[in-house]
């Protein structure tokens, strides 16, 4: 055989040899597409609650976004705990003179939203000589002025909400309150219904500074004859909350 053959058979072998790699290589690519698919199929059946954690992340991611932006987890917690509160304030008599009143209560919160209220208080009937029932009737005269007040209540805070005071964040409740009681005078004895609203102000987590607004429905003996009158205080009040740590 001669060169020039010998040169001809190699450069057919040449060409050969590239037809047949092109021809191999696309099942080459596919061989490798499966063989990734494969691993991947394994690495999930390894750990099957791979896609459930990807899923739960995007659910919390989501359920974070769509949480409305005026929703605050509340600072001050009151559920389970006992308040105790001094307060003072002012007297306003529908018969007699508007004076002093003074006083404590105690709340258990059953819950965030609702407690139980008990309060006691203590003020006087106060008379000028120029009001009529006095001026004409005596009605107080030798009499003593002492007059105490009792009642027991339910408390619903329908609204927790914070402002700002000067450079601080301050945190608060809106409540009203309705109950019943026993208000005790040389004038009554009688049951005496009561309705208030006040704020409650949070200062650390243990105290609260309270402003309340109350008033009596009740009956007062006027000579021969009851009345029924409708008395109103206003009071400040500081809380204690026990136990301290919540």
């Amino acid at each position: 055989m001669t060169g020039g053959s010998l040169r001809r058979i190699a450069a057919g072998t040449q060409v050969l040899a590239a037809l047949l790699a092109l021809t191999a290589a696309p099942a080459r690519a596919e061989e490798q597409q499966a063989a990734a698919g494969k691993s991947e199929a394994d690495t999930t059946a390894a750990d099957p609650e791979a896609d459930a954690c990807i899923d739960e992340n995007v659910k919390a991611d989501l359920f974070a976004k769509r949480k409305r932006r005026d929703v605050r987890d509340r600072l001050f917690q009151q559920t389970n705990r006992h308040e105790v509160t001094a307060l003072g304030g002012y007297y306003v008599s529908d018969l007699f003179d508007a004076t002093w009143v003074a006083g404590a209560a105690y709340a258990y919160h059953m819950t965030e939203d609702f407690s139980v209220e008990a309060q006691g208080a203590i003020t006087h009937i106060g008379s000028q000589s120029e009001i009529a029932l006095e001026q004409n009737f005596s009605v107080l005269a030798g009499k003593p002025r002492r007059e105490l007040i009792f009642d027991a209540d339910l408390v619903w805070d329908p609204a927790h909400g914070k402002l700002r005071l000067g450079g601080a964040i301050q945190h608060f409740d809106l409540y009203v309150a309705a109950g019943a009681g026993v208000i005790d005078s040389v004038l009554s004895s009688d049951i005496a219904g009561n309705a208030a609203v006040g704020l409650k102000f949070f200062m650390g987590r243990a105290m609260a500074f309270r402003i309340d607004v109350r008033s009596y429905v009740y009956r007062q003996q006027l000579l021969a004859k009851k009345e029924w009158v409708n008395d109103v205080t206003s009071t400040l009040g500081l809380s204690f909350f026990l136990p301290v740590t919540e």
